[in-house]
């Protein structure tokens, strides 16, 4: 086979080109609880704990606008009281991001 693109697969492929550059990249990223802490979840009016303890996890969606600041768009938990709900963070993503280095590992 000629490394050669005729101009029609060329057309196709500049297109699913400009494409995916529209899309923002979104990923998932699954955390695991290594000591006893809690996670605040919810508006500010409606604020609320979430305790977690070792082996708890957590599956945060990440909404990947700007490569070096990623936004936090969901939170899932597994192995507590508030299984398989999709909750938004209550903190900002600098404040999340410490509070999972100081209290998770990644999976």
């Amino acid at each position: 086979m000629s490394g050669k693109l005729s101009f029609k697969e060329y057309l196709e492929s500049k297109e699913a080109l400009l494409g995916a550059v529209e899309e923002i990249p979104r990923t998932q990223i699954e955390y695991e609880v290594k000591k006893y802490c809690s996670f605040p979840i919810g508006e500010s009016t409606e604020r609320q704990q979430i305790k977690l303890k070792p082996s708890n996890r957590l599956f945060i969606s990440w909404l990947c606008e700007d490569r070096d600041d990623p936004k936090a768009i969901k939170v899932e938990f597994e192995g507590t009281d508030v299984d398989e709900t999709a909750e938004k963070p209550a903190w900002n993503n600098k404040k999340l991001l410490k509070w999972l280095l100081n209290n998770t590992k990644q999976n």
